[in-house]
């Protein structure tokens, strides 16, 4: 089978484009600064708590099924969006990559001249498994992570007023839901029918927001909520 990825929801195969030569792509890594001190040997190393975007690159060859001046603009309408959007890539299957398009260039010129692209696209650093992305109904009891880092889950809460959520000892505190309650830790928000509802969330010390362990996560709900949980189990690249 010829390979190809599919960038927000639209396939290179479709737009012409084969895929040539070896994609080469960077590991991440941990954002780390150095900074040095005066009279200490070495330096010291200063976490930023977060792991480095990652490069993939992806050499083309443009082979148009049509007229070459209408594949340059799908292409090109195809590349310049806005914001990450899902990546896929035929010969890992098992997993969705979160990249975007950073580079600006002229999809015309190169093509033109050379009659191949090369595509990088800015990846977020940790590919999530397919499987773990669609929401599930869970009434409570164990979840084992089969990534191997903490995962950021999207967990949706139907009915109204308080509530605890427990992972593993650490505790999410609700109060004064209405209806419902999203925990969308993928982009760190909590609405309910694209209404922000950050004030049901009990913010203190003793209350944090949730996150799923490597390994076994234990999972409890009280009050009268109905639960729904899409764990995003992730690899780092």
């Amino acid at each position: 089978m010829i390979a190809y990825i599919e960038f927000n929801g639209v396939s290179s195969s479709s737009l012409g484009l084969r895929i040539i030569n070896k994609v080469s792509h960077e590991s991440t890594g941990w954002d780390i600064e150095t900074v040095t001190v005066p009279g200490r040997d070495g330096d010291l190393l200063l976490s930023n708590n977060r792991l480095k975007s990652v490069v993939k690159s992806f050499p083309m060859r443009l082979q148009p099924n049509d007229n070459l001046t209408k594949a340059e603009d799908r292409i090109s309408d195809w590349l310049n969006v806005l914001g990450y959007k899902d990546l896929k890539l035929s010969w890992d299957p098992k997993f969705i990559y979160f990249a975007t398009v950073i580079e600006t260039f002229e999809i015309e010129e190169v093509l033109r001249q050379f009659g191949n692209l090369k595509v990088n696209f800015l990846c977020k650093p940790i590919k999530i498994y397919t499987d773990s992305i669609e929401l599930k109904s869970f009434s409570g009891g164990t979840l084992e992570n089969k990534g191997n880092t903490i995962a950021k889950p999207i967990i949706e809460l139907v009915g109204s007023g308080d509530g605890v959520l427990t992972i593993n000892g650490r505790q999410t505190k609700l109060q004064g839901v209405q209806e419902g309650i999203t925990l969308d830790m993928q982009r760190n928000m909590i609405y309910y029918s694209q209404t922000a509802k950050w004030n049901n969330v009990v913010r203190s010390e003793q209350y944090q927001l949730p996150y799923l362990d490597l390994g076994k996560n234990e999972i409890s709900m009280t009050g009268s909520f109905q639960m729904k949980i899409a764990p995003y189990w992730g690899v780092k690249l």
